[in-house]
């Protein structure tokens, strides 16, 4: 038996923690480093095909899966590159780059727990339980960087796990809007306006449903939201459509687009005077940090697990517990910021990275509240994510390449509702750890 082959079946049997593999070559197996990183990933990768029976292929492990240290003489700048990247030159004084340090010191993983990949590096993130309205055990895979943030979701499941998992609430739906907006030089045209509009409007979403028939988008809702300038009346139609397994996003954008030249020619028929038409992106809410934002669905999560087990991880008290999380609560409201952000900011781009199903910066998406309470005998921890945009399926809405839908089948997820699902109980299990080790004081501890 090989050593990864090995070491995978003490993971399985839960005798070796993921984190802890390279440890254990370096000191039982006699081999040296830079060695050991090869094996580590190989035996992770074995572990989590036998427990998903899915198997890697286009997240592949290069020959040299670890990092090299270099410094400049020049400027005395440390480098961390890959160890297969021969560029070593610095790209700030043209200089040469000089190997760092002692054996020891120059060699580190390119990202906590590795499992492959060789420009984009995929991480495990342990195993979670949910259930609710997914009912399902999920293998995580992120992209999240060098940190320990996978080691402590992994730290964070396993817990939690513990305890009869996660229960999860996700919206069946999707929203995705966009919104025809007009300037008019008095309210009395704008009011004729909308006049014309509500009469023409079932007839214009009818025909919109059309466009969207593909996708199987519904037309949800269709607002008039009034708005002043110095000089100008200005009108939002903001029309929002459903989705259950799309991203949905470029069919409204089209479907918008026909309504506005049926819009403007009823209006121009019926002598309602504008100064402009257009579709605008301003008020719908594109990647922008709004709690209007109606680009994604709503999912939450939740853990209850035994006050007793907190305060014995903590080493506090319950109440110091729930007074770290009004803490930083408090202080994001301070910020101005309607909801907490924490491990989520780190996680939610990680989880994107990984699965590559959505072409835009998720700024919107990284949006979560914490919330914590007691109730009888258990601490009730949880999180909410109000707009996670996901169309797992490779289409016209979103091309996702053959890495992505590899993570998405070693992870189980099958459905964009799965999708938000893991993503909440990934990012509750890394924020618990967080606070866990947060309130004990074991973070950012000086030696």
């Amino acid at each position: 038996m090989k050593i990864w082959e090995k070491l995978a079946d003490e993971l399985k049997g839960e005798k070796l923690q993921p984190w802890k593999v390279e440890r254990e070559i370096l000191e039982n197996y006699g081999v040296s480093s830079p060695d050991h990183f090869r094996m580590a990933a190989l035996a992770r990768r074995r572990f989590i095909e036998e427990i998903t029976g899915e198997k890697f292929h286009f997240i592949g492990v290069p020959d040299k899966p670890y990092l090299m240290r270099y410094y400049c003489e020049k400027n005395g700048l440390i480098w961390e590159l890959a160890a297969e990247d021969a560029g070593l030159k610095c790209s700030l004084c043209g200089g040469g780059l000089k190997p760092f340090g002692s054996e020891g010191e120059r060699y580190a993983p390119l990202v906590s727990n590795y499992v492959g990949g060789r420009e984009d590096y995929y991480s495990y993130a342990g195993r979670m339980k949910v259930n609710g309205s997914v009912e399902k055990e999920f293998v995580n895979l992120l992209q999240y960087g060098t940190g320990k943030g996978p080691i402590g979701i992994t730290r964070g499941c396993y817990i939690i796990n513990r305890f009869g998992g996660i229960k999860v609430k996700v919206s069946p739906l999707a929203g995705a809007s966009r919104n025809l907006s007009y300037i008019f030089s008095s309210s009395e045209d704008r009011q004729r306006a909308i006049g014309v509009i509500e009469r023409v409007l079932p007839r214009v979403r009818n025909n919109m449903e059309e466009r969207l028939k593909e996708f199987g988008g519904k037309v949800a809702t269709v607002e008039f939201l009034r708005a002043e300038d110095c000089d100008h009346s200005l009108l939002y139609v903001d029309f929002t459509a459903d989705f259950e397994n799309f991203r949905g996003h470029g069919d409204v954008s089209n479907a918008v687009g026909y309504a506005k030249k049926i819009l403007d020619r009823e209006l121009t028929r019926r002598g309602v005077r504008y100064e402009m038409s257009v579709i605008a992106q301003g008020y719908d809410g594109d990647l922008k940090p709004s709690p209007r934002n109606k680009r994604g669905r709503y999912v939450c999560a939740q853990a209850r697990i035994p006050v007793t087990e907190v305060e014995a991880m903590t080493g506090k008290n319950i109440e110091k517990f729930l007074a770290y999380i009004h803490l930083d609560a408090l202080g994001v409201e301070k910020l101005g910021w309607f909801g907490y952000t924490g491990m989520g900011g780190e996680i939610i781009p990680g989880m994107y990275k990984a699965t590559k199903i959505n072409p835009h910066a998720p700024l919107v998406s990284a949006m979560q509240k914490i919330f914590a309470s007691v109730e009888g005998d258990r601490l009730i921890y949880g999180v909410e994510l109000p707009n996670v945009e996901a169309g797992v399926v490779s289409c016209r809405e979103g091309l996702v390449p053959p890495m992505g839908r590899e993570a998405m089948r070693i992870m189980g997820i099958q459905t964009a509702a799965e999708f938000a699902a893991c993503l909440a109980g990934q990012i509750l299990a890394g924020e618990f750890n967080l606070a866990i080790v947060a309130v004990s004081e074991e973070l950012y501890r000086s030696p």
